[in-house]
């Protein structure tokens, strides 16, 4: 289990960065850009999803382990969603977004979708981790 959260931390990391700055900070006219922003920003972000993210799934993989099926499925992502919404409360930064007539601290929404695609990445690779496993030659000592 620890191999998949950490093949999921891994990917989940630059790909919801890459997500962020192409939406919200327009970095998508910038290919090039983007591309050394999230590099480096995910030797930044890296500490906080480590220290942060990963116990969140190990808490949501305690809460669903009595339920089977869709019910597990929708506990874990309620779970991770509401811990990425709760960091941006934890964390806060200086700038909030009007997101439905409600003013939101940007890094609740931030936390939001790292916390929805580290889920989701943990979905499928929980759901077919001999594909995974088979393609990553991760040995550990």
């Amino acid at each position: 289990m620890i191999k998949r959260k950490l093949i999921t931390t891994l990917l989940a990391t630059p790909i919801s960065l890459l997500l962020i700055f192409s939406i919200f900070f327009g970095e998508w006219r910038q290919p090039l850009d983007l591309l050394v922003m999230t590099g480096i920003f995910s030797l930044f972000i890296s500490p906080y999803i480590i220290l942060y993210g990963v116990p969140v799934t190990f808490l949501s993989d305690y809460l669903g382990k009595q339920l089977t099926g869709h019910l597990r499925f929708f506990v874990a992502c309620i779970a991770h969603l509401f811990f990425g919404v709760l960091f941006g409360f934890i964390f806060k930064m200086g700038s909030v977004i009007s997101l439905f007539v409600v003013e939101v601290n940007e890094a609740s929404i931030y936390g939001a979708i790292t916390a929805f695609i580290f889920w989701a990445i943990d979905e499928l690779i929980r759901k077919d981790k001999k594909l995974i496993f088979s393609k990553c030659r991760c040995n550990f000592a």
